[in-house]
């Protein structure tokens, strides 16, 4: 079991060098006209500008929302694998868990580290909007996932109980892998729309099969 668990980091890992290789090949598409970022970036400003005084006016309210958001996204996913939630918890001060029937899996366990729920659903919402509500959209984007990784960079520690139910190695390349694909999605996603979350996906094995498939022919030091 141990082994295999390790075995599944080995692909994560390949899996994100490949979402990573993809993510610089957007670049240059997305630095063709970076103004179609404009409002997520603001988004993203007025998140910051917010924390900055959230210690004093919104401490509470946004260590209930980082709370609540953490355990909403096990329970998506909880559902979405088709297991149910016997007990639903999120507080202000006393941190928050969920009770899965049957136990969780990686998927669950690891998923309010790396996948920005509120931001996914925004995504999906844009294509249903006229288009002078897209600079508010675009900056909810930024907002939400300024929001996603200011939550993970406080949330995500060795300490954590879902992070150590996996080796390490797993538990932080399945991590990184979910991370570099969802910035990719999301940055081309003002480019080409919804269509980002195929390319993105196809894009990165492409770059990681063509990467091997390098190696294979031009060994290091062959």
């Amino acid at each position: 079991m141990v082994v295999q668990r390790y075995i599944w980091g080995v692909l994560f890992a390949l899996l994100a060098l490949g979402a990573f290789l993809q993510f610089l090949a957007i670049l240059p598409i997305i630095g063709e006209d970076w103004s179609i970022l404009k409002w997520f970036a603001i988004g993203a400003v007025i998140y910051l500008a917010i924390t900055g005084v959230s210690n004093s006016i919104y401490e509470n309210n946004f260590k209930f929302l980082r709370t609540f958001t953490h355990e909403l996204t096990h329970t998506i996913f909880t559902f979405l694998s088709f297991k149910s939630v016997r007990h639903f918890e999120a507080t202000s001060h006393k941190g928050g868990e969920i009770h899965v029937v049957g136990g969780g899996n990686m998927l669950i366990l690891l998923s309010p580290y790396c996948i920005p729920i509120f931001t996914v659903a925004l995504l999906l919402a844009k294509p249903l909007l006229q288009a002078q509500f897209m600079p508010y959209i675009e900056g909810a984007i930024g907002f939400s996932y300024g929001f996603h990784l200011h939550n993970n960079w406080l949330q995500t520690s060795n300490r954590q109980t879902d992070i150590r139910k996996y080796p390490y190695f797993t538990s932080y390349a399945f991590i990184v892998l979910f991370q570099l694909l969802f910035i990719s999605i999301i940055f081309l996603s003002f480019k080409i729309g919804l269509a980002a979350f195929v390319e993105i996906g196809k894009g990165s094995v492409e770059k990681l099969w063509f990467t091997v498939q390098h190696f294979q022919q031009h060994p290091i030091g062959g």
